[in-house]
């Protein structure tokens, strides 16, 4: 009798090892236990997650309009004076970061002829200016 108790009911073993491949094939229905823990499982990892497994590199305030100002024009053409960090926040080489930021903010074609680093008195660039034809 204890043979075919064993064979008709799954072991503990087997049990765990099905819940695991649900978990791992995310097979479990809403509104179950399984698809809660698995809820929480997520979110305990996103909120305890150090910052540094993510990589991210949040957009400074974009649309500020002190980030970026028209300062002259002249022959080379119209100068803008825009954030340093604005720039850095966009990407590394600050060429590619002025052609991104100022085609979000000038919303017409242009080209960009030069770009100027403006240093603080410790040497950090703080300003970039940056000369583009209309």
């Amino acid at each position: 009798m204890s043979d075919t108790a064993n064979t008709s009911r799954p072991s503990a073993l087997r049990r765990l090892g099905r819940t695991v491949k649900g978990f791992l094939l995310w097979k479990h229905e809403r509104m179950s236990w399984q698809y809660d823990v698995m809820c929480g499982v997520i979110f305990l990892f996103v909120v305890l997650a150090p910052a540094r497994f993510f990589h991210d590199k949040p957009v400074y305030n974009p649309h500020a309009t002190l980030d970026v100002v028209k300062m002259d024009s002249d022959a080379r053409g119209v100068r803008y004076r825009v954030s340093a960090e604005l720039l850095a926040s966009y990407d590394n080489d600050p060429g590619r970061a002025a052609l991104e930021v100022l085609a979000l903010n000038l919303g017409h074609p242009f080209t960009l002829t030069r770009i100027e680093p403006i240093r603080a008195q410790d040497g950090t660039v703080v300003w970039y200016d940056v000369w583009v034809r209309e």
